[in-house]
């Protein structure tokens, strides 16, 4: 027997309703207001909403162990999934690590069926503008699992621009490409600093972040003959 069917089984009643503008960020940190909209077991005119905010902290390369320990403010349930996930995503996100944290707001019950409260919410994100916003449907005793889908969907949704972004930073480079890349510059700079004296200060200040002001010191000083 599969030890994670119940786990399945919470997946595939979450609908992500809303998802939000903007991917999680590459260099920063990256807040998500969610409305968590649950049916109230046993009453057809009552809705359960929670409102909160995921907070997905800058990525950072990862370890084999992608989603393992990696979630604050669950419960036990929950961080079981993360470890089920690990296996299930990590080789589709193979190269960063994120880390998330829940903050709940407010859970309140609403006298209103969930398609009128879906309406109601969506009119209140595009009224104010929520655009880093998400509504989610999903079971109401788990709700926190359901939460935790739709963070695992803006992951994987996030991992191919962030990729990219790092690797156009170099955050990929081994230590041997890093420093040609990095003499490639210092050479460059010194070629506009032969012609053009205002280049000298930043060359100087490259050569000094780079380390390498010792290996081109006397080249440098020549400049300022």
């Amino acid at each position: 027997m599969d030890p994670f069917e119940h786990l399945r089984n919470i997946l595939e009643k979450t609908e992500i309703l809303k998802s939000p503008k903007h991917r999680l960020s590459t260099f920063g940190e990256t807040k998500i207001l969610y409305f968590y909209l649950s049916e109230v077991k046993g009453f057809k005119d009552r809705s359960r909403l929670r409102r909160g905010l995921v907070i997905a902290e800058k990525p950072k390369i990862i370890t084999p162990d992608f989603f393992k320990n990696k979630f604050e403010g669950f419960d036990r349930e929950a961080q079981d999934l993360g470890n089920w996930l690990s296996e299930k995503y990590s080789g589709s996100t193979r190269g960063l690590e994120y880390h998330f944290k829940n903050e709940s707001k407010s859970v309140q019950i609403e006298h209103s069926s969930i398609k009128n409260l879906i309406k109601e919410i969506e009119k209140r994100i595009m009224d104010q503008e929520l655009n880093q916003s998400a509504i989610i449907h999903g079971p109401d005793e788990t709700w926190q699992i359901a939460l935790m889908k739709f963070i695992m969907d803006e992951c994987v949704a996030s991992f191919g621009v962030n990729i990219k972004e790092l690797d156009e930073h170099g955050f990929f480079e081994s230590a041997e490409e890093s420093l040609k890349n990095k003499r490639k510059m210092i050479e460059q700079l010194f070629g506009k600093a032969k012609k053009n004296h205002l280049y000298i200060s930043m060359l100087g200040k490259k050569l000094q972040d780079f380390g390498l002001f010792k290996e081109y010191e006397d080249e440098f000083f020549n400049l300022l003959k």
